[in-house]
């Protein structure tokens, strides 16, 4: 493309005097602190098996399972110039496994391959340093083979198959004025490794010392009894929330945790930055869910949290509002925060996080559902997404393509193939009677699931977060089909956490 030709050219230019980059692949996970930083010199992209046509075939037959096949009969899936950064990959494969050979990566003109693995062994972890959780199989995430180890080129990489792998996807970033090294056999994911292992316990060492606000709260109901809103922290100083945990001290219904709004009011602003029900904010649209995921979580038997951070300027108010007809009941909470904000640093600005629901209940006109629909300067971290099918027999919503379209761009930059597939799973029936929660991906929960002439249909929440976050300049529009061709009415609901430059 003509902007990633332009950008290596200017890279050449800016190469003697670099400016402030994004932290790359294992930096980025290291410096989980700067998260809320908006950068101009990233770009995100998708790469996926999606029907050209805009039909179905979005790897059945293997038609678009590569960019094209190699002089050395090699099925290439990335043939990217750097510097540049893997952050995921993933495939599918009939019967829970994977048959088509071996996977190889070529670092910087590479005439033999740094990695060479037989799939099958490389998502079992038999291909070091390449293990789990980094890299997960079918019995694992649910139907998908995913591999979510950061993988950094300097110069060029390119990601072959021996065959025709079928369905496949992948998300990667490019950089601008950014020093890159390429991966290497050496590569020391521990870190990485632990930092996943230890979800639900705060990734992000803050910076100070961390104050705690804490109490247990009892909401009413509005125009009935009680309070309907009440604060969890109001201060007039700048600083940084670093973590929110709830714990609801009675049994919430779904319908409880989606008419509780999460509040968060920045620099003595009036309109909320963040209104939202609190059980897609903590991950799940479906009432309470085991999830463990690096950033927010809940458990159907102990507290919520969510560790993304939250400078703000002047002063902050977060607090929890009943918006039910029923009485909100009691919540004890914690929210850690530190007098220190993120300071500035040239080639960069510090965003505001915010977080916006969306609902279709139900979406029955033939156009996609949007998720997200923002003008403005910011960066996307992930979403959480909700279907409940409108009746049994109306199957096959997950047929749908994500689509992201990145400052007014007239073709998405990111184009999937189905529900399943974007939330790193596989194969609907297998996937939808097995929930899943991983540090990055997951499928939290099922419900209602019934067997419609021996497919299985129900409803599901699930959530993705994307490592170095989706930047966009001018706007950014997040959607997707229900249905192969937007044909299937659902019940649809989400969830996206982004930072903002206002």
């Amino acid at each position: 493309m003509l902007s990633r030709i332009l950008w290596s050219v200017v890279g050449v230019v800016v190469s003697v005097s670099l400016v402030q980059g994004q932290p790359v692949g294992l930096g980025f996970y290291e410096n989980l602190g700067e998260l809320p930083r908006i950068y101009s010199n990233v770009e995100s992209y998708y790469l996926s098996s999606y029907d050209r046509t805009g039909g179905n075939d979005d790897g059945f037959r293997g038609t678009y399972s590569q960019l094209y096949v190699d002089d050395a009969g090699e099925h290439v899936l990335l043939d990217e110039d750097g510097p540049g950064c893997v952050y995921n990959f993933w495939f599918t494969g009939s019967g829970r496994n994977l048959h088509w050979g071996k996977l190889r990566m070529y670092f910087d003109g590479e005439k033999e391959p740094s990695v060479e693995c037989e799939a099958r062994e490389f998502f079992r972890g038999g291909c070091k340093p390449f293990v789990y959780p980094l890299v997960t199989h079918a019995f694992i995430s649910s139907g998908g083979f995913s591999c979510s180890a950061p993988i950094a080129f300097e110069k060029h990489l390119k990601i072959t198959t021996e065959k025709t792998c079928g369905f496949y996807n992948m998300y990667y970033q490019l950089y601008r004025g950014v020093k890159t090294e390429s991966w290497s056999k050496g590569e020391d994911y521990a870190g990485l490794i632990g930092l996943f292992e230890r979800c639900g316990s705060n990734p992000i060492a803050p910076g100070g010392q961390v104050e705690i606000s804490s109490g247990t709260i009892s909401l009413g109901t509005a125009g009935r009894s009680g309070r309907p809103e009440e604060e969890l922290l109001s201060l007039d100083h700048g600083g940084t929330v670093c973590s929110i945990k709830i714990n609801p001290l009675y049994a919430p219904s779904q319908y409880s945790l989606n008419h509780l709004n999460l509040r968060v009011f920045y620099d003595g602003g009036k309109t909320p930055a963040i209104d939202v029900p609190i059980g897609p904010f903590f991950g799940s649209g479906l009432g309470e869910a085991d999830v463990r995921s690096l950033f927010v979580g809940m458990s159907t038997s102990g507290s919520y949290y969510c560790y993304l951070p939250m400078p703000f300027r002047k002063g902050v108010r977060i607090a929890l509002q009943n918006r039910s007809n029923d009485a909100g009941g009691q919540f004890f909470y914690e929210v850690g925060y530190t007098k220190e904000r993120i300071a500035d640093k040239s080639g960069s600005e510090v965003g505001y996080l915010g977080a916006k629901y969306n609902t279709a209940w139900p979406i029955v006109e033939e156009k996609d559902y949007v998720l997200f629909d923002y003008k403005g300067r910011g960066a996307v971290v992930g979403q959480v997404m909700t279907v409940e099918p409108v009746k049994a027999d109306r199957k096959r919503w997950w047929e749908g393509d994500m689509r992201i379209y990145i400052d007014g761009e007239e073709k998405p930059r990111f184009h999937g193939t189905g529900h399943e597939d974007e939330y790193q799973g596989g194969w609907s029936t297998f996937w939808l009677t097995n929930p899943y929660s991983l540090p990055l991906f997951g499928q939290a929960k099922t419900e209602g699931l019934i067997d419609v002439f021996g497919q299985v249909n129900g409803s599901t929440t699930a959530y993705r977060f994307w490592p170095g976050k989706i930047h966009f300049k001018e706007s950014i529009v997040i959607s997707t089909e229900h249905g192969n061709h937007n044909d299937t009415p659902a019940n649809c609901s989400s969830l996206v956490y982004y930072y903002y430059v206002p």
